[in-house]
């Protein structure tokens, strides 16, 4: 009897269910010369922009920045820096709100001994462990321009559900654009990796 080979699981989406689709997608999401240095523009696989990252006004205290839907101009995700000491810490909530209440997940990069190394911690709104025991790991190296978002499964057992790539230019890198690929498994939040690729720039730079 032969048995079926097991599909990889998919986690619920995070940002909203219309950000899954069943194929697997990529985007390019390229940070742009600004002012602010903390503008993004995300393009489809078609060269397509269909969301884009801008710095928030007046946010002088803490770096704040709205994932925006190109079409509508509608806000998706507002990314909001709440770093401490040596701790990288970003905070993503639903639309423009930076309510409590709508606050959907929290990125964690500690100061690590291997600098080489990328770990960042990802722990949703409904996370009960006191950041602990996270729900998603970005794990590789940022700097060798390639890590990868696992979700967490029973025990210490995750799966990949996404690959996070760096391709820079010498005279891009110079003038600070930066551009990553994302590349995400069928039916994963495209909005929840976008900004997972949004927020390791920024704990970067």
């Amino acid at each position: 009897m032969s048995s079926e080979p097991e599909e990889t699981p998919v986690p619920a989406p995070v940002v909203d269910a219309r950000y899954c689709v069943p194929a697997a997608t990529a985007f390019a999401v390229t940070k742009t010369i600004s002012v602010t240095g903390h503008d993004f523009t995300v393009n489809d696989a078609h060269g397509t922009a269909v969301m884009q990252v801008e710095a928030a006004v007046f946010s002088f205290l803490q770096a704040r920045s709205l994932l925006l839907d190109t079409a509508s101009r509608r806000p998706v995700l507002t990314l909001q820096d709440d770093s401490y000491m040596a701790t990288s810490r970003w905070q993503a909530y639903r639309g423009d709100s930076t309510s409590r209440r709508n606050l959907l997940f929290v990125a964690v990069k500690l100061s690590p001994l291997n600098l080489a190394r990328t770990k960042v911690r990802v722990f949703l709104a409904s996370n009960g462990s006191g950041e602990r025991v996270p729900d998603f790991v970005i794990s590789g190296s940022y700097y060798d321009g390639a890590c990868t978002v696992s979700a967490k499964g029973r025990g210490d057992d995750g799966y990949a559900i996404a690959q996070i790539t760096r391709q820079d230019t010498a005279g891009g890198a110079l003038l600070g654009r930066h551009t990553y690929t994302a590349r995400i498994n069928p039916g994963v939040d495209q909005a929840f990796i976008i900004a997972l690729a949004v927020i390791l720039d920024e704990m970067y730079h």
